[in-house]
């Protein structure tokens, strides 16, 4: 089936500034708050005894070890284990909580892209590679953890951390703590002008890493064709253009980090540099203590400089995760009909009236004033060509595209009125190709709905004449598919397929060239099955091989989506026109 030439997915939000979308997305957080402030409280009083325990050495070397006051060692030996065993409490509840607090928005976030993505329109699903969806819902959503649970409590651990030390710096050198104090806004300049270039470097990734996704994804899913063509050496190096662009992405993350951390570095030599050739102002105001607690103070000055360094790249790379994310959350959520109107029901008639459809809203039409009237319970044959129209002919009555010119209607209502969902409640399809999921044979008939009673399923899998094969089975209806049906035949698939749509029990029934790819057995099952329906339900039969409606009530023969020819098979085999002479090649096997 063709599909629309790929655009822009969806309108992506322009933010002012980082804080605009951290704004934003922190909505999605809100249930989790508490658990977050509990983490925040364990790592602020971990910070708090972290830095307590310099200046507690300070006070045992000033006023133990100089006065040689054993007492005041051990009191202050004792509130320095403390310290220590409270950090280690403070750890864990930070731990538990923030991991916690992890997976709960990974859940949660995960949870509504999944459900965006899986309500989308068939038109909006495929304009991006399936690799991208799945780059949203993985890699995205990590993103979307990491900055919470890695970056911002780490960013704001830092930040405490940095405050913190310049207050105990202050209470014990004004002089020393200025030089430390001028530090911050040379490094403020150079995280501002680093976030310039950061982020791009992410954004690359992130696009290079949904492409990758996208590649790997196609490729590997139809690796049976790459091995019967020998086709391994050219599919490589098309992977490897791919993996080319990932690695130039990768690079200029790379080469950007390069840049900006020995920056950071280098701050920490020049305040060694400035505050040791400054030694009579230390001279000056220091004694053995006061020293020793300022050069502690300054080596864990510099490390929350480093780890917001460090962050400030994550930070850039979760956001343009968070970026592509904000599209799909801003989506309005699409309501699934649970029921059909009673207008609809039962279905009388189905009218096509001089329908025009065009996938690139241009002049050339995939159907043409195509105009065609179906009567409940009769069985319609569409035949013809390639690339005539008859898939899209079915995809315009399900609703997954809307007539470009023209209208469609069921017992005299345009269905242009009803979403898609509406009438997927009313039709059942089964593809050219059995699409089948990893699971059991139960599992793929009732498509997961424990809802629907085992006796309904073993109805189904009887008038498919699949019931007598799956009780042969060990495992019965338990028995596995494997991955993508692997396990069972591809007759067997198409009848499990078939059965499928049957338990459903929906008034029409689309058949979308279902007996193409399996054999002459498994065909004539199809068809003894549709003749057990036939009159139940209205049956619209896209056709390769003619003998499948050759019992129709009506065929239609299309070309270059026109109407070619319609009427009954001995009608249409009288009249020796078009549909004549495709069966006689059928026949002749030309």
């Amino acid at each position: 089936m063709k599909h629309r030439k790929e655009g822009p997915i969806m309108k992506k939000r322009s933010f002012k500034n980082d804080w605009a979308l951290f704004s934003y997305i922190t909505a999605y957080i809100k249930p989790y708050l508490g658990i977050l402030l509990l983490a925040t409280i364990a790592l602020a009083g971990n910070l708090i005894l972290l830095l307590l325990r310099p200046y507690l050495t300070k006070q045992v070397i000033d006023l133990g070890f100089t006065n040689n006051d054993i007492n005041v060692i051990e009191y202050y030996a004792v509130i320095y284990g403390l310290t220590i065993i409270g950090s280690v409490l403070f750890i864990f509840v930070e731990n538990y909580f923030l991991k916690s607090f992890g997976q709960k928005i990974i859940y949660n976030i995960r949870a509504i892209i999944f459900q965006k993505i899986l309500h989308k329109s068939h038109d909006e699903f495929y304009k991006l590679p399936i690799g991208n969806w799945v780059t949203r819902i993985t890699n995205d959503v990590e993103s979307l953890r990491t900055l919470y649970t890695d970056v911002l409590l780490n960013l704001a651990s830092s930040v405490l951390m940095i405050v913190g030390i310049l207050g105990f710096m202050y209470a014990i050198n004004v002089p020393l703590a200025i030089i430390m104090t001028i530090l911050l806004p040379i490094m403020g300049i150079i995280i501002w002008v680093f976030q310039k270039f950061s982020r791009k470097a992410f954004r690359q990734v992130r696009r290079s890493v949904a492409a990758s996704n996208a590649s790997i994804k196609e490729l590997l899913n139809y690796i049976v064709i790459v091995k019967s063509y020998g086709g391994e050496n050219e599919i490589e190096e098309r992977y490897n253009t791919v993996n080319k662009g990932f690695l130039e992405a990768g690079l200029f993350e790379v080469t950007t980090f390069s840049i900006f951390r020995p920056l950071v570095d280098g701050l920490f030599f020049v305040a060694l540099i400035v505050i040791f050739t400054t030694t009579n102002l230390i001279d000056s105001v220091a004694d053995a203590g006061t020293v020793f607690a300022f050069i502690q103070y300054m080596d864990r000055f510099f490390q929350p400089l480093k780890d917001i360094a460090d962050k400030y790249n994550s930070l850039q790379s979760a956001l343009a995760g968070a970026e592509r994310l904000v599209p799909l959350l801003e989506e309005k959520d699409r309501k699934i009909a649970d029921e059909v109107p009673k207008e609809l029901i039962p279905v009388e008639s189905i009218e096509f009236d001089h329908v025009w459809f065009s996938y690139e809203n241009n002049d050339v039409y995939a159907l043409q004033d195509f105009t065609l009237h179906i009567k409940a319970g009769d069985f319609t044959g569409i035949v013809g060509p390639s690339g005539s129209g008859k898939s899209t002919l079915l995809s315009l009555l399900m609703g997954i595209y809307k007539p470009t010119k023209g209208s469609i209607y069921i017992n005299g209502i345009d269905i242009s009125k009803y979403d898609s969902s509406v009438l997927r409640h009313l039709m059942g399809y089964v593809f050219q190709q059995a699409y089948l999921f990893k699971g059991s044979i139960k599992d793929n008939l009732t498509l997961f709905d424990t809802s629907i009673a085992h006796d309904e399923m073993v109805k189904a899998a009887k008038q498919v004449n699949l019931d007598t094969m799956i009780e042969q089975l060990p495992e019965g209806y338990n028995t596995p598919v494997g991955y993508l049906g692997s396990l069972l035949s591809d007759g067997q698939k198409q009848l499990l397929a078939f059965g499928r749509t049957l338990i459903r029990n929906t008034p029409i029934l689309l058949l979308d060239e279902a007996t193409a790819n399996i054999d002459s057995h498994t065909e004539k099952q199809i068809q003894a099955s549709i003749e057990h329906i036939r009159g139940s339900k209205t049956i619209v039969s896209i056709a390769h091989r003619l003998s499948t409606v050759q019992d129709a009530n009506e065929i239609v023969y299309i070309e270059y989506g026109k109407i070619k020819e319609k009427g009954s098979f001995k009608e249409l085999i009288d009249l020796k026109g078009a549909f004549y002479n495709l069966w006689v090649r059928q026949k002749s096997g030309s």
